[in-house]
């Protein structure tokens, strides 16, 4: 039980970042391809990976800041209905290709180097 508070705390918490860094990245920038979704989920990426790798091992870390926390940071939906968009409306195919790779292989190589370092 005190599992599934701590991921709905950290999820809240994560959620409300993410909604923080979009609003300032959609102010902030003016891209061809989102900004905000990218950097979310690769410095989330980033951090999972380090938590996973690191020598840290307490109770909470999983279902507070991994579970919770970057998982409501990081964003599967918002990547998918970004790809579905750049695909259909946009109809470019070369930004949806860079984008997945962007998205997808710099998200996985980000938490890689995170559980080496």
């Amino acid at each position: 039980m005190i599992n599934c508070l701590l991921i709905m705390l950290g999820g809240g918490i994560g959620a409300v970042i993410r909604g923080f860094i979009t609003n300032f990245c959609n102010r902030k920038f003016s891209s061809i391809l989102p900004v905000a979704t990218p950097f979310v989920n690769i410095v989330g990426s980033l951090i999972i990976g380090f938590l996973l790798g690191s020598s840290l091992k307490l109770d909470w870390i999983e279902p507070f800041v991994i579970i919770g926390i970057l998982g409501g940071l990081t964003t599967f939906s918002t990547l998918s209905s970004e790809l579905v968009e750049l695909l259909m409306t946009k109809k470019k195919i070369i930004y949806f290709i860079i984008y997945s790779v962007l998205q997808y292989g710099v998200s996985f190589l980000a938490c890689l180097l995170g559980y080496i370092l």
